[in-house]
């Protein structure tokens, strides 16, 4: 299938920035429309050209922390590049190039810095045109200033509006997790519970009734004798039934690692999980321990990084489970070992991180949040001994 070659967030603001390039192509055509062929015109020409190049890679790259003090650069030096020209415009018409430098440092600077780049713009662009009246170069420098501050404040509310919509997807996307952690958990703790009091109290009642109906047999007349066997078979068979019951309940525990996470993924909108390999895990304590740590793992994924697919794979030798949760997000790297929780302040390791470790301080676990070139992965080291 043919894919465009415009960047996925320019799509829906495909009209704005056409609307910037022709406003460069018409003030580019008019300052250079009357010019002569010549060292003027050429240098001219290179300038509208230098600017317009900075002014795409900004706009149309991804906005990335990675590529930040770039794109100041390539901003700083448009500003640069339209003073000169404003220096040397016979026209008046230049310093409505200012009004996409100003569209530009949203993307980049607070607001309070922003402002500080327009009024240091505003006070370059006073000194260059003062002709001696004070009053008419303050007027119009004055338009052009309201006319950036007009347009930095249309794309600050823009990326406003996307900014929200980010972040109430992410929170969506976290009430669906916390809503399946809260599901399986309550689930897990109400059959605990059910065949803790089968065992406990209707499997010590018979038990008692047993041992009542044995001790009956040998003090009745031998008429009545045939029905307490008769009755102590059935007691027999009936705490024979709640002993497998519980049995069963108690063994329903030992879930699959891999389909509990396909079945959280599958609740969240939009995000991916691949299985590389799957983990063999003897322990049922941590398989899950490891759900929960897996599932925090996700959380924090989409809530920090932003992440929608992701991979799983995990490869064992001897006791030592190694467990890998790649995704596709951004975040810091963090090391943590369960073993040497001293070491590491909460303020370090976040509490969702935190958790994780004290979770898998009984399984001598190590915790480790790796920057990778396409994203991070989550890295779980754990000592897998049966229950």
């Amino acid at each position: 299938m043919f894919k465009s070659f415009i960047p996925e967030h320019l799509h829906k603001d495909w009209l704005l920035h056409l609307s910037g390039f022709l406003t460069w192509s018409i003030i580019c055509f008019l300052s250079l429309n009357n010019l002569s062929v010549g060292i003027e015109f050429y240098l001219k020409l290179i300038a509208f050209l230098i600017f317009y190049i900075a002014f795409s890679v900004v706009v149309f790259s991804t906005p990335s922390l990675a590529f930040l003090r770039r794109d100041k650069l390539l901003l700083f030096c448009q500003i640069i590049v339209v003073l000169l020209l404003i220096k040397f415009d016979k026209y008046g018409i230049v310093a409505i190039l200012f009004i996409l430098i100003a569209t530009q440092l949203s993307l980049i600077f607070s607001r309070r810095q922003a402002m500080y780049i327009i009024l240091s713009i505003a006070a370059a662009h006073f000194m260059i045109k003062y002709n001696g009246d004070v009053l008419e170069t303050l007027f119009h420098i004055i338009i052009y200033l309201m006319l950036q501050i007009f347009g930095f404040s249309a794309i600050e509310s823009n990326l406003r509006e996307v900014k929200a919509k980010e972040e109430l997807s992410v929170i969506n996307q976290e009430l669906l997790a916390a809503r399946f952690m809260l599901k399986e958990s309550s689930q897990r703790k109400e059959r605990l519970r059910i065949s803790r009091d089968l065992h406990d109290v209707i499997g010590h009642q018979l038990t008692v009734l047993a041992l009542n109906l044995e001790v009956s047999r040998h003090k009745v007349p031998d008429e009545f004798k045939p029905l307490l066997a008769q009755n102590l078979l059935q007691a027999k068979t009936l705490l024979s039934d709640v002993r497998e019951v519980v049995k069963e309940m108690r063994s329903e525990e030992q879930f699959d690692l891999v389909e509990k996470l396909s079945d959280l993924i599958e609740q969240l909108p939009d995000c991916q999980l691949k299985v590389e390999s799957s983990p063999e895990i003897n322990a049922l304590s941590l398989k899950q321990q490891l759900m929960f740590c897996l599932q925090e793992g996700i959380s924090n994924a989409i809530r920090h990084g932003k992440a929608n697919k992701f991979t799983l794979s995990a490869d064992k030798k001897d006791k030592r489970l190694n467990l890998y949760l790649a995704d596709n997000g951004v975040a810091k790297p963090t090391t943590m070992s369960a073993t040497q929780p001293e070491f590491l302040s909460k303020e370090q390791l976040g509490s969702g991180l935190l958790g994780m470790q004290e979770r898998l301080a009984d399984f001598q676990g190590v915790v480790e949040l790796i920057k990778t070139p396409v994203g991070c992965t989550l890295k779980i080291q754990v000592e897998d001994n049966y229950d």
